[in-house]
């Protein structure tokens, strides 16, 4: 019986190890500028907090359901709080120049950006400076 009861502690002490490792913080949340994606809460919202309004902005689409919306490249964070002040979400949020769906191909020091569907539209291209040029002074 003693063996038992160790091997059922044993068991329920790992499942609980699991559980919180799996329920650790939440990926950041990756998006372009001018894409959005939604968040999901578990309970009705009450509060929201942007860290930089503009990077990202969200908005409310129902008590339960976020919208965030990429506006320039940079990183921010998104939280969702209750009634009573419990944080339902807590992301981080990263907003990328590139779009999801674009492809870039470097040639030499060239990136050039493509955003691809049934054909592939040029968005622009980069030189990286030669190796030992002078960097240029910002306006």
């Amino acid at each position: 019986m003693r063996r038992l009861t160790l091997a059922l502690c044993a068991g329920l002490s790992l499942f609980i190890a699991t559980t919180a490792v799996a329920a650790g913080p939440a990926a950041p949340l990756s998006i372009s500028a001018g894409a959005a994606t939604r968040i999901v809460l578990s309970a009705p919202v009450r509060d929201l907090v942007v860290g930089d309004p503009s990077v990202a902005d969200v908005s409310l689409v129902n008590e339960r359901t976020l919208v965030v919306l990429g506006k320039k490249a940079g990183a921010t964070t998104v939280m969702a709080f209750d009634a009573r002040g419990e944080t339902l979400a807590d992301r981080d949020v990263v907003v990328s120049n590139v779009p999801g769906q674009a492809v870039v191909v470097q040639r030499g020091l060239t990136a050039s950006t493509y955003a691809c569907g049934g054909r592939c539209s040029l968005l622009g291209s980069t030189a990286a400076p030669a190796a030992g040029a002078p960097a240029s002074a910002a306006p």
